[in-house]
């Protein structure tokens, strides 16, 4: 059985409204990966999910970062996370 890890979620820019808080401390199962921190928050709140997810994958004017380390320099969705990862979520496309 894996263990539980607590990440910390974070939310910049209109994600925040859409989020609730700026951040958010969520357990996730150790080695999970951030497809599946994404599916977990996106259950957990249809308006975030609408910001974060599209077509499986990440909405386009998401920018992810791990650590303060983009996502795509790392394994994309398929990052693992570890416990007390800080996940940053930024939304820089901004409706008009």
């Amino acid at each position: 059985m894996m263990e539980e890890c607590r990440v910390k979620v974070k939310f910049a820019g209109v994600l925040v409204s859409f989020a609730g808080s700026e951040t958010l401390d969520v357990s996730v199962k150790c080695g999970s990966t951030l497809r599946e921190l994404l599916r977990q928050l996106a259950n957990a709140n249809p308006r975030l999910r609408r910001r974060l997810i599209e077509d499986d994958g990440l909405w386009p004017g998401v920018y992810v970062a791990i650590n303060d380390t983009d996502i795509r320099l790392l394994n994309g969705l398929d990052t693992r996370l570890s416990n007390g990862d800080v996940i940053l979520f930024l939304s820089y496309i901004h409706g008009g």
